[in-house]
């Protein structure tokens, strides 16, 4: 098979979820492509960087789409101040892949690796067109929780996001693609996850937290 720029996409997306993003060479990708020039990743994509960042933007626009359709269906419901609705919204657009299309487990796998990795850039290179479902859905929250201090929301809200991915990637780890044995398994785990990521949302501040979000001149901003 010739490696087009799509194939080494989905080989790379493969690779990197069985052994690790930075267990992976590009010449390893071309190879895998069935591609005799060794040069084709670089000559596709310039980078390992660019190539790990046009894998996200490609699956992102997917998510997206399901996660507004999501929000739509629940501000026609009247439920864009139900936190608890947001969050399970927010969620299931990427449960959704991972549970209905054979790329979305190792998706799951390689998005965690690369927001783990605090030294990487690959997220500044996604299309950010492809979170606007993300960003929508941030500002759903920041309009029912505007009691908290901004850096408070701030950290929830960065748990919350990275949360959701680790929790499904840790799960695809240890068990596989959903399938009809493991899928009860897989939709109580996210109903756990849903819940976890609600209540955390809207527990009080402790007086230690707000003391220091005070100090940090935080504020009930938007």
């Amino acid at each position: 098979m010739a490696a087009t720029p799509t194939h080494m996409l989905d080989v790379a997306e493969r690779l990197f979820a069985q052994k690790g993003i930075d267990g992976v060479s590009m010449r390893e990708i071309v190879r895998e492509s069935g591609q005799s020039n060794l040069s084709a990743a670089h000559y596709h994509f310039g980078s390992r960087e660019a190539l790990v960042a046009a894998l996200l933007t490609r699956r992102t626009r997917t998510i997206n789409a399901l996660r507004h359709k999501r929000l739509d269906a629940l501000e026609a419901d009247g439920l864009a101040g139900d936190v608890h609705a947001i969050v399970k919204a927010t969620v299931m657009a990427i449960a959704e892949v991972v549970k209905t299309t054979d790329w979305g487990p190792n998706y799951v796998r390689v998005v965690a690796q690369v927001i783990l990795n605090s030294q990487s850039r690959v997220m500044d290179l996604v299309d950010p067109d492809n979170l606007s479902g993300l960003v929508r859905s941030n500002k759903m929250f920041r309009q029912v929780l505007r009691h908290l201090p901004l850096q408070v929301f701030k950290d929830r809200m960065w748990i919350v996001n990275n949360e959701s991915i680790y929790s499904l990637a840790r799960w695809v780890y240890a068990n596989g693609p959903v399938n009809a044995a493991n899928r009860r398994r897989f939709d109580a785990l996210l109903l756990t996850t849903v819940d976890f990521l609600a209540a955390g949302l809207l527990s009080p501040l402790s007086s230690k937290v707000n003391k220091a979000a005070s100090s940090q001149g935080s504020t009930h901003g938007s």
